[in-house]
């Protein structure tokens, strides 16, 4: 089995009408997308309850695997927006005397503690200062397949390198002094 989430044996069923392998197939694919069981289950025509009773019958194994497999996909593209936001903050309006003036972006100050914290707990969170030295450091392994990585996204070395270094400079990808 593959693992891509719609790569699953459907459910069988009795009836025509309902969770059909096409609906069964149509709502993972929308599951992954939004992570979301209510629109997906609204985009197949039937209804979350209705969703969750198949999830749960005993022939669903495979479903049920591939439900786990959307909602892993939708929380990579939730976790995308979670940057973007504490990069870029959230849009406010500005008020005055009762009609909007503006905008303003204000940042998430607390999404991105968690973030920092959560994804770099060797810097920011309860492993800083903590790790033995025989413990790598993740931020070296990163820094290490970057080159290998900017390669793969180009025709050639000769155009990865400039990639870099633009990156770099703009502080896009941060350059870590030796620990």
């Amino acid at each position: 089995m593959s693992d891509e989430p719609t790569d699953f044996t459907p459910v069988p069923t009795s009836r025509t009408t309902g969770w059909t392998a096409q609906r069964q197939r149509k709502f993972i694919d929308i599951l992954a997308e939004t992570g979301c069981v209510s629109d997906a289950a609204a985009a197949v025509g039937l209804t979350p309850r209705s969703a969750y009773r198949l999830r749960l019958r005993p022939e669903a194994e495979s479903f049920h695997r591939a439900w786990d497999a959307a909602l892993t996909l939708a929380s990579n593209r939730l976790l995308t927006m979670a940057y973007e936001r504490a990069v870029y903050g959230n849009i406010r309006q500005v008020w005055q005397r009762g009609e909007v003036i503006g905008e303003e972006r204000v940042p998430p100050d607390r999404l991105l503690m968690f973030l920092l914290r959560h994804l770099d707990p060797m810097r920011f969170g309860r492993l800083s200062g903590l790790m033995p030295a025989d413990v790598p450091n993740p931020r070296d392994s990163a820094r290490a397949a970057f080159s290998d990585l900017a390669e793969d996204l180009t025709d050639s070395e000769a155009e990865a390198e400039p990639l870099r270094e633009e990156h770099f400079a703009h502080g896009l990808i941060p350059q870590f002094d030796a620990e």
